[in-house]
């Protein structure tokens, strides 16, 4: 089934000069804003659809009508909205709803969105701005912002899916919010065939997934050039007007176009992390499996280089904790064995007490061997006595000297037996 035509923008911007143009009450209450000038609304247009400008009570209104049928439909834009309220996204997005048969052009009717029309400028003007005033403290700030922004949307399981300058409009506080959900993803539409529209070429990588994650590329895209226009402002060339810092053919290896010098030669650590980590996500087959936090998180380093080692002769003496006085424990006296003259030891000696030290031994004779000398030499001379001729002069004495000598050994003898 061919599909069908829709009017472009010289067909709305016609129709919506015409009083009758709109079919309901609710579209009928709105006032287009025209231009000062010229006196007619001056509408804004994209790839899909054209955006006119209105009031109700004075309160701005967006009107978006398309130009392209595969752009949205009311069954998708109506679960948006569901969604968009239940997860508390409101400050986020500009909230939008579907009308059916809204507009009359051409003879026939056509769908209108109506949405929260968000006062400010889209990203790259406003980031024109900043960088025109070189206020390098401000792009910091909104790099954040945007980083938050980003983590904030998928953790409520939401993809936007054309992540680009001119899909974000900033406001005078640097406050962010998301418009154009034509190619947008929740769990509701995971069984949906992807939308023909991919995303702006100079945000998406080649090949991307029509998924949850699809926003972790241009998220990182996004990051990448406000951190880096916030080190130095001075882009020259690589501003093109539809772009903030990188183009398509930057994400293709060697990656040596003049965007990757410019990050290169701002020598900076941080920006060089997170312009490796983008190169990964250029190779061939890459696919988003978790969200930029996930991507940001600080690599794992291997178990090996998280193994603390200690160098010999490097690491640190503990200093022993003062003590206080102490004393030396008197060394026991080992149990003297008790031994008999023979020097065996004598029955339990382990259970004896000690013994007396041994008196020592005198150096003089002992008396039994002096006696037993002096019985001797009595004996002798008793002998040698009886021998002597006693009438031989001297012979009586003699015999009186050997008496006498036998009584001394006979009284030796008999003294030494009694020992």
């Amino acid at each position: 089934m061919p599909l069908v035509r829709y009017p472009g923008f010289d067909d709305y911007m016609k129709a919506v000069q015409q009083p009758d143009v709109f079919t309901t009450d609710e579209l009928r209450l709105l006032e287009l804003v025209v231009h000062p000038v010229f006196g007619i609304p001056s509408p804004a247009s994209g790839t899909s659809a054209v955006v006119f400008k209105a009031t109700e009570s004075g309160q701005a209104k967006a009107l978006r009508f398309f130009t392209r049928a595969d752009a949205g439909n009311g069954q998708r834009y109506n679960a948006l909205h569901d969604h968009f309220v239940a997860r508390d996204l409101l400050s986020a997005v500009a909230l939008p709803r579907w009308i059916d048969d809204g507009i009359r052009v051409n003879g026939r009717t056509w769908p209108v969105v109506r949405m929260q029309w968000v006062e400010g400028h889209t990203l790259n003007r406003h980031v024109d701005e900043l960088v025109s005033r070189r206020d390098t403290a401000a792009l910091a700030a909104l790099a954040e912002t945007w980083r938050e922004l980003v983590n904030r949307l998928q953790r409520a399981d939401f993809a936007h899916g054309d992540l680009q300058h001119g899909n974000v409009l900033v406001d005078d506080r640097g406050a962010m919010r998301l418009v154009d959900f034509d190619c947008s993803w929740i769990a509701a539409f995971a069984s949906s065939a992807p939308p023909s529209e991919t995303g702006h070429r100079n945000y998406q990588p080649a090949n991307r997934a029509w998924d949850r994650w699809m926003d972790t590329f241009p998220g990182l895209v996004v990051y990448l050039s406000l951190l880096a226009l916030a080190k130095n402002p001075e882009r020259g060339a690589l501003n093109t007007g539809e772009n903030l810092l990188f183009a398509q053919q930057d994400f293709q290896p060697p990656f040596a176009t003049p965007a990757w010098s410019f990050l290169s030669g701002l020598r900076d650590g941080g920006i060089d992390d997170l312009a490796a980590r983008l190169k990964r996500c250029c190779s061939p087959g890459w696919t988003a499996t978790g969200g930029l936090d996930a991507l940001l998180a600080p690599a794992a380093r291997p178990w090996w280089e998280r193994t603390s080692t200690v160098v010999a002769g490097t690491a640190p003496t503990a200093v022993p904790a003062p003590r206080g006085p102490t004393t030396t424990p008197a060394t026991p006296t080992p149990p003297r064995v008790a031994v008999r003259n023979d020097g065996t030891p004598t029955a339990a000696w382990w259970k004896g007490t000690t013994p007396a030290p041994p008196e020592p031994v005198s150096k003089r004779p002992r008396v039994r061997a002096v006696l037993t000398v002096a019985t001797v030499l009595g004996l002798v001379v008793a002998l040698l006595s009886l021998a002597i001729d006693f009438d031989a002069p001297g012979g009586p004495i003699a015999l009186a000297l050997g008496v006498v000598a036998f009584t001394l050994a006979a009284i030796v003898g008999l003294v030494k037996g009694s020992g």
